[in-house]
């Protein structure tokens, strides 16, 4: 009797043989597909059949957080493009979920790193054996980043990465023998992670709203937002309020039981591509040295190129006490995250005679960091840091002049290839659409039926509507003229809904 994980198995079997996955992901050598499983032959209607009855009449095992059964499914990619099961093409303007897919998809080069790290060895224990793609990876990172950061870390991504920089400047502080330094800072506007930890530091209420009674934190410091400044002020006649209500707060719960302050130098998720103005991070730099705190810079999307730097601060000038990265590190191909430190903060360890009190099973695993060499060799070699620079100048201009022509776009900013666009009833009164409206799941949707991949942010009312358009750093001239076409159609298209 077949049971419903053999049925499921077939069904997968099916999509292999009848080609609905790519031919590059089937074995040289056979049409071997999962132990237990009957290849199906591909020329017979039975197999298709089979599959799509199989999906039809249950649900998928896969839970995920968005429940978008319906969402097609992926069937190969290549540089900036990806087509599905029906053959549909998308150009993946978002890189995944912003900044991911850095190298774009396909890059040979990356697979056989990691074959050949898998063959060579898949994991040894750190602090048993060390082996030299880590090492390799982190002289790469420190060579890149600004100042004295020298010193790196590896996690498995983003969320991972913050957790770990919010225990590092409290057990910094700790072993220089100040234990009552402890509380992490961090602003309204915000997104630092899906842990409890991250997630109590983000000022993003859609997120938080579910676990409110776990979260540790509240964001206390002011968003540095100049389309709609929290107080009301204009830039410079504001003279950085933003930026000195770090101040307020740290004299709110004293400078004796601060350890750290962390905020993205341009906002993602949380507020589509948020840029402060020049004066804004030398403020903050300030503030958190005359204080004793440690300055964190979210680098998680900005980082490794996305905005034409190595590195999103290097825009202000400042080099902060640590730096957290992933998304765009291992391009997509494998998940991981760095914590970039200082040498001020890593000798304080030395000093002390005393180690990082903190560990996780895949840090620092063998094929995501050789995965990640090789992404970085690529971006080094394809100068693609500068192509974010040059192909960033050419995205702006593009969206600028689709924000003068349309009137649901109130604001485009951001730096390099990542962009935010903010939608709005009318740009000259900035006010927002109803959130019962959604107006940015309407963009999502129509940008999608164009053959165009966006990121959704906010959702109507207080902060607006908000997308973000983030290509590959290997995007083309070509492709970001046709980016743009094809999000000035959706545009049109949800214009033409909502006037409907």
């Amino acid at each position: 009797m077949q049971t419903g994980a053999d049925s499921s198995k077939l069904a997968v079997a099916a999509r292999i043989d009848a080609g609905m996955l790519p031919n590059d992901r089937r074995s040289a050598t056979s049409n071997a597909v999962w132990p237990g499983c009957t290849p199906i032959d591909p020329a017979t209607e039975r197999g298709r059949t089979a599959m799509q009855s199989e999906t039809s009449q249950r649900k998928p095992a896969l839970f995920g957080r968005n429940a978008a059964e319906s969402a097609p499914f992926a069937a190969r990619a290549e540089g900036i493009r990806i087509w599905d099961e029906a053959g549909n093409e998308y150009l993946d303007a978002s890189s995944g979920a912003i900044s991911v897919i850095s190298v774009g998809h396909g890059v040979e080069e990356v697979v056989e790193a990691m074959a050949a790290q898998a063959r060579a060895f898949a994991y040894v224990l750190g602090g048993r054996l060390r082996h030299h793609p880590a090492e390799d990876l982190a002289q790469a990172l420190a060579a890149m980043a600004p100042g004295d950061l020298n010193r790196v870390i590896f996690v498995s991504g983003g969320s991972e990465a913050n957790e770990t920089a919010f225990k590092l400047a409290r057990n910094y502080h700790v072993v220089r023998g100040k234990p009552e330094k402890y509380i992490v800072l961090s602003r309204r506007r915000s997104y630092h992670g899906a842990t409890l930890a991250t997630l109590s530091l983000s000022g993003y209420e859609e997120r938080r709203g579910p676990y409110g009674p776990l979260l540790l934190w509240e964001p206390q410091v002011a968003e540095c937002n100049c389309y709609r400044c929290p107080f009301g002020l204009s830039y410079p006649q504001c003279q950085l309020r933003c930026a000195n209500d770090l101040q307020r707060a740290i004299d709110e719960y004293g400078a004796e039981k601060i350890a750290a302050f962390i905020a993205e130098p341009i906002v993602g998720a949380a507020g589509a591509a948020t840029t402060p103005p020049d004066g804004y991070f030398q403020t903050i730099r300030e503030i958190c040295e005359r204080n004793d705190i440690l300055f964190i810079a979210d680098e998680i999307i900005t980082g490794l190129g996305r905005t034409g730097r190595n590195f999103g601060i290097e825009h202000w000038g400042v080099v902060p006490d640590v730096i957290t990265t992933a998304k765009g590190l291992s391009g997509g191909y494998v998940p991981l995250g760095a914590v970039i430190v200082s040498d001020k903060v890593a000798d304080a360890f030395d000093a002390a005679g005393k180690p990082f009190v903190h560990g996780f099973t895949y840090m620092a695993h063998p094929v995501t960091t050789a995965a990640a060499l090789a992404v970085l060799n690529v971006v080094q070699r394809e100068q693609l840091i500068e192509n974010a620079r040059v192909q960033g100048e050419r995205l702006f201009s593009r969206l600028a002049v689709l924000a003068d022509s349309e009137p649901l776009v109130g604001e485009v900013r951001g730096k390099g290839l990542l962009a935010g666009l903010e939608l709005v009833t009318d740009p000259w009164t900035k006010q927002p659409h109803a959130k019962s409206l959604g107006v940015t799941q309407r963009l999502i949707a129509a940008a999608q039926a164009r053959g165009l991949m966006l990121y959704p942010c906010q959702s109507g009312e207080g902060h607006g509507d908000q997308v973000i358009v983030s290509p590959p750093l290997t995007v083309t001239a070509e492709e970001i003229d046709a980016i743009v076409e094809r999000l000035t159609l959706a545009l049109a298209d949800v214009r033409a809904d909502l006037d409907a």
